[in-house]
């Protein structure tokens, strides 16, 4: 991306690079917002297999991040500082992990299919044929979806979000198209869905590789590969990594402490994910266009830009944290109608929403915070407060479980520690902040 954001138009700049990027957020929450609303025609026992397996797809997703992270500040940072060359050895490295990383991803999911969704202990044999069938037709497009993924972080870096929406765009069409011919008319059920899902992603890689090499953005080439580019690869993303492994595991853990309740209640964790990854991927676009605005900004030494552009991100997130906690606290069972029609996933999905739904406004916090850090390439910050609070779930929920609240305990084991990343994440930045505006004051000295 040719031009580095000014101070006059940062606010300007910031939505319309995170515009793009939110919609293919939206659409890639589309995958499976589609899945469970064909397979929520079947029932709660399909939903809670398709949920169940879907665990470990986003396992992958967040293993992923070790590539999609690093490459997306790297590149960024290459791009602000005008080095070209920096730009296509970053690029040719993550595609080679993405590559290596997929195929190895793919097998644990094939060899240990049984034992991953066994870990749930769930009581119905149908859920538990379902999930593990749903998870190896899922394993099949693994290799892709982490190329896909890589593709999104080299052409967002250097601010092509247009193309990445696009491609994700294409592939979502497909996904509609098909769900509700291999799910009902053609009788696949869950395994029509997982079918559905593989081809539509490979439809996106299609339009990623022709779009990529029929305008030459980035030079993929063996010879750019070398230790350094993968290790500075890794020192960026892996923390990123680690912060998003950590998330989905204690998301199975949780699942697993939710499967006392029955079928019904991991319906209703599903779903509730689900509903709630609206906020998550709307914020998230968000963070994304943060983090490359920061990374462009920084590579530029322009330290005081980063500051202005976290309190412009602020402004818009906050309006859509508040949008969601109202919409959760004041319409669950509506959101959750849409999908299920069963009164018991409806009655413990709406607590999930209603309860969740106070610490909205903070994950937004919390992840705007985290995309100025990881621009920076300080992805460690972010992840040592979100491994921390995260982690603190499994205990507080196993307490809270035992009391009178019930399931509910483990729903508001997730919105405490939720608040507690957005303030402390916010509290951080401030020294930060004060940092980057002294690095620039002795910047200007020197130059002058």
């Amino acid at each position: 991306m040719k031009k580095i954001f000014t101070l006059n138009d940062t606010t300007n700049s910031l939505i319309k690079l995170a515009l793009p990027i939110v919609l293919a957020s939206l659409l890639q929450m589309a995958y499976n917002i589609t899945d469970m609303f064909w397979v929520g025609k079947i029932g709660s026992d399909a939903v809670a297999a398709v949920g169940s397996a879907s665990f470990f797809m986003n396992l992958g997703w967040a293993i992923s991040g070790i590539i999609s992270v690093g490459a997306m500040v790297k590149i960024s940072q290459a791009t602000g500082a005008k080095k070209a060359l920096l730009g296509h050895k970053y690029a040719s490295a993550a595609m080679v992990m993405a590559i290596v990383l997929g195929v190895v991803y793919t097998l644990v999911l094939l060899l240990f299919s049984n034992e991953l969704i066994g870990f749930f202990n769930m009581d119905s044999q149908w859920v538990n044929e379902n999930a593990i069938a749903y998870l190896r037709i899922c394993s099949i497009g693994v290799v892709i979806s982490f190329i896909n993924i890589t593709f999104t972080a080299i052409l967002n870096a250097r601010g092509k979000t247009k193309l990445s929406f696009r491609a994700v765009l294409y592939g979502n069409i497909i996904n509609l198209a098909l769900d509700p011919i291999f799910i009902l008319v053609l009788d696949g059920g869950v395994e029509g869905a997982a079918w559905a899902t593989v081809l539509s992603r490979f439809v996106s890689l299609v339009y990623f590789y022709a779009i990529i090499y029929r305008q030459r953005l980035v030079k993929f080439a063996f010879r750019y590969v070398d230790k350094a580019s993968i290790m500075s690869l890794l020192k960026v993303g892996f923390p990123g990594a680690t912060q998003r492994v950590l998330f989905t595991l204690i998301a199975i853990v949780i699942g697993r402490l939710v499967s006392k309740w029955g079928v019904d209640a991991i319906a209703a964790q599903k779903l509730g994910l689900q509903i709630e990854s609206i906020t998550f991927m709307l914020v998230g676009g968000m963070q994304q266009s943060v983090s490359i605005m920061t990374g462009q900004a920084f590579g530029a030494n322009r330290f005081k830009q980063i500051d202005r552009l976290y309190f412009s991100s602020l402004k818009i997130v906050g309006v859509v944290g508040v949008l969601s906690t109202i919409l959760f606290i004041a319409a669950p069972e509506y959101l959750l109608g849409i999908f299920v029609t069963d009164p018991k996933t409806i009655e413990i999905g709406s607590n999930y929403l209603v309860i969740v739904g106070v610490s909205q406004l903070f994950m937004c916090l919390e992840m705007v915070t985290g995309g100025v850090y990881n621009g920076q390439g300080l992805t460690k910050y972010s992840a040592t407060i979100s491994v921390v609070f995260t982690s603190l779930r499994i205990p507080l929920a196993i307490w809270l479980s035992t009391t009178s609240l019930g399931v509910n305990g483990i729903w508001w084991s997730i919105a405490i520690t939720s608040i507690a990343k957005g303030l402390v994440s916010a509290v951080m930045y401030r020294f930060r902040a004060a940092k980057l505006s002294k690095m620039e004051e002795q910047l200007t000295q020197m130059i002058d």
